[in-house]
């Protein structure tokens, strides 16, 4: 079976030359649970990972699971990634004025239609799409004026952050942070949407540091986004992007063992939430009500309660027009939750509902190779379910 992060903090610990207790003591955790998660028979949560990580040092970077190399592997989307790296580049250029854009109508549908098939993990049309649309785009906003002028480049933010969408999904951070520049340099030039987008693009940009779990770096950037939203308040998105930037907080507080900020944050996401009601399609983030049930579950099984977890996350209701990578990876966290209680038909189940939501995000997803491989390892006798899953996402014994 191909390692899962248990195996990678083994192979780790032993390169820099530390045992298992030693280890215990640099992290501050039990012998018995390094053990546990080197054997599998537990999960990690984001707060150990970093711990050892920084008490590794130099091989820390054998924790990571290469996303990006797999994926070449597997559907080679990441193959397809260079239209999208070139569109984003050639934004700088003049755009081609030898065509007339359609109209903002049309133009404001398509971009939407990109979007869905992002948040649906849809990338290979969405791949297709997204270099003739993007320029086409961009003529238009160029060629216009007035409010019309700022609701395209506003569009061709929202467009830009596309590629952000499909570079986390492969693990290319270069890509995404690509994309998430362009997108802000889109909103720099949207006029009324700019305040919104920019602290939305601030939102976007914690996903690359949360992953290298740079915290301090985290809290900048959330930091930086309310400063964007500072006397915007009547701007189109404002509200929300303050809503999602609090859900932002809460899972940064959550990684760092800050209960008290992680739950202040809810709180407030939750006070704007009941001001806005569910809004899925503004900036893509599926801000709402839900979003903040869902966003207890995530950060209570971060800081490690994982049946208070399962208790927010198991009744919820998803509204129809709900994302679906959204509602995917709140059946990955409650999967998670369930492997850490020791519930693995409830984890393999969440799993399931997880592939049939979205199974271009399950398959790619770290915590979903992470939690099979440990299900497949802790199992006495292991079932054909979880075996079909485990070969579904190319773990070969």
């Amino acid at each position: 079976m191909e390692s899962g992060i248990g195996a990678r903090i083994a192979s780790a610990r032993k390169l820099a030359g530390l045992t298992q207790a030693s280890l215990a003591r640099r992290i501050g955790y039990s012998k018995s649970m390094v053990s546990k998660v080197e054997q599998g028979s537990e999960l990690p949560t984001p707060e150990f990972v970093g711990r050892v990580a920084e008490a590794l040092g130099g091989h820390a970077d054998r924790l990571e699971w290469n996303r990006f190399e797999w994926q070449r592997e597997d559907d080679r989307l990441a193959d397809q990634l260079g239209p999208v790296r070139a569109a984003l580049d050639l934004l700088d250029l003049p755009p081609d004025s030898s065509v007339a854009p359609r109209p903002t109508s049309v133009l404001d549908a398509d971009v939407r239609d990109l979007n869905l098939l992002a948040q649906a993990a849809q990338y290979e049309p969405m791949i297709a799409l997204f270099p003739p649309l993007l320029a086409e785009v961009h003529l238009a906003a160029e060629k216009a004026s007035g409010r019309e002028r700022e609701d395209l480049w506003a569009l061709l933010a929202l467009a830009a952050r596309c590629g952000h969408s499909v570079g986390i999904a492969v693990g290319d951070n270069d890509l995404s942070v690509y994309a998430l520049s362009r997108m802000d340099w889109a909103a720099k030039q949207a006029g009324r949407h700019a305040s919104g987008l920019r602290a939305a693009r601030e939102y976007l940009r914690v996903t690359a540091y949360l992953r290298n779990r740079d915290y301090d770096a985290c809290w900048r950037l959330n930091r930086a986004g309310v400063a964007h939203l500072d006397g915007a308040e009547d701007t189109p998105g404002a509200l929300l992007a303050r809503g999602q930037l609090h859900l932002g907080a809460s899972v940064i507080a959550a990684r760092t063992g800050d209960r008290d900020s992680m739950a202040g944050h809810l709180d407030e996401a939750a006070r704007i939430a009941a001001v806005t009601g569910e809004q899925p399609e503004q900036f893509w983030f599926g801000f709402g009500p839900t979003n903040v049930q869902v966003h207890r579950t995530v950060t209570l099984g971060t800081i490690g309660e994982h049946g208070r977890a399962v208790e927010a996350g198991r009744d919820i209701r998803f509204p129809s027009v709900w994302l679906p990578t959204r509602i995917g990876h709140h059946h990955l966290d409650m999967a998670r939750a369930y492997r850490w209680l020791n519930k693995p038909e409830h984890a393999l189940r969440e799993l399931e509902r997880a592939r049939l939501v979205a199974p271009g995000q399950a398959r790619r997803h770290p915590m979903t190779r992470d939690t099979v491989a440990a299900l497949v390892r802790s199992s006495r006798r292991q079932s054909d379910a979880l075996t079909d899953y485990a070969a579904w996402l190319g773990l070969t014994p």
